[in-house]
């Protein structure tokens, strides 16, 4: 997820992009991830690597940056599943993309979500793929995913407040994601 936004418009009463839902909502998951990972009691086989990553509004910096400096070798990734924007629209609905080319990304987001129970409607905007930081893994042929909601009507905008975000939305994709990754992680190819 990122966890930048807009930088403040310089006219107007209200100028600051708060960002709830982009991307605060993804930031505030992997917070939660990164706690419930804690409480795990059996160790997946493979890490779980949490990652918030700045500058994504600004042409994915963070993302970039990371695919080309390596922390950690790209052919050693199994799986990215990017958050972002996922606390508005439809109470119980969330888009997947990405999912025709991450098969075991895709089979452990449905598992999943036999205990979450969310409307995952999958690659309706393929063309999202390019707009946030899974692109840079994408390109560098790591496996990734997109889970996010349909643009809105305060999507970079202002009034992008967080008295507008759904939380059980986010708390479902959260958990959706959560359960997806320890999947993964404990069926390691």
């Amino acid at each position: 997820a990122h966890y930048d936004h807009l930088k403040p418009r310089t006219t107007g009463e209200d100028r600051i992009y708060n960002g709830a839902d982009d991307n605060a909502s993804g930031t505030a998951a992997l917070i939660a991830i990164a706690e419930a990972l804690g409480h795990v009691e059996t160790p997946p086989i493979a890490s779980i690597v949490v990652v918030a990553f700045t500058g994504e509004e600004a042409g994915f910096v963070g993302s970039r940056h990371f695919t080309k400096s390596e922390p950690i070798q790209l052919q050693d990734i199994q799986a990215v599943i990017n958050l972002d924007m996922i606390s508005r629209g439809d109470s119980n609905t969330i888009f997947l993309e990405g999912a025709p080319d991450a098969p075991r990304i895709s089979q452990a987001i449905s598992k999943a979500n036999k205990t979450v129970g969310l409307t995952i409607i999958r690659d309706k905007h393929p063309d999202w793929l390019r707009r946030s930081d899974q692109w840079p893994f994408l390109q560098q042929g790591v496996p990734a995913v997109f889970l996010s909601v349909e643009d809105h009507e305060d999507y970079h905008r202002v009034t992008d407040h967080a008295d507008k975000i759904l939380p059980d939305l986010a708390a479902k994709t959260t958990r959706l994601a959560f359960l997806a990754a320890l999947y993964l992680a404990r069926h390691v190819p």
